[in-house]
């Protein structure tokens, strides 16, 4: 039996990238649906408004959806509860820190304004409703 021997003469050895190429494709593609599939948002259908105004840098976001559910920085927390987590914020963070109110349109308008009024109980002042902007109007338009 012979065995033929390679020749080791190759003055330019190719390396195959194709390979590494399709690992480096299917990462990207893991990465890219895993990020999109991962994005943490209520569903919320907010009422609009052409004075709106960009949201502040600093706030506590509480949201009330269709379901009556309270929704206290995307956990979902039941109404008794509402007044401690609040007493906990206030005490936790400064007076400048804001209270983004948001609303679904079909949510129960008395969940809304017993937010509000809890949170102006405990002594947080800084609260702003959040809406979206309405399509097709500006707010410098609507100022003159």
């Amino acid at each position: 039996m012979e065995f033929k021997s390679v020749s080791r003469n190759k003055k330019n050895p190719e390396i195959n990238l194709t390979p590494m190429i399709d690992i480096i494709f299917n990462l990207l593609i893991f990465f890219l649906i895993t990020a999109v599939v991962s994005q943490k948002g209520l569903s919320l259908k907010l009422p609009e408004s052409s004075t709106a105004e960009k949201r502040p840098p600093k706030s506590l976001e509480i949201s009330v959806n269709k379901d009556k559910e309270i929704i206290f920085n995307g956990a979902v927390v039941k109404k008794n509860e509402v007044k401690s987590l609040l007493e906990k914020q206030k005490n936790e963070g400064s007076k400048d820190d804001n209270i983004i109110l948001k609303a679904d349109k079909d949510a129960p308008f008395g969940l809304f304004i017993f937010i509000m009024d809890t949170a102006r109980d405990v002594g947080l002042k800084n609260l702003v409703i959040a809406t979206e902007t309405k399509k097709g109007s500006n707010r410098e338009e609507n100022e003159q």
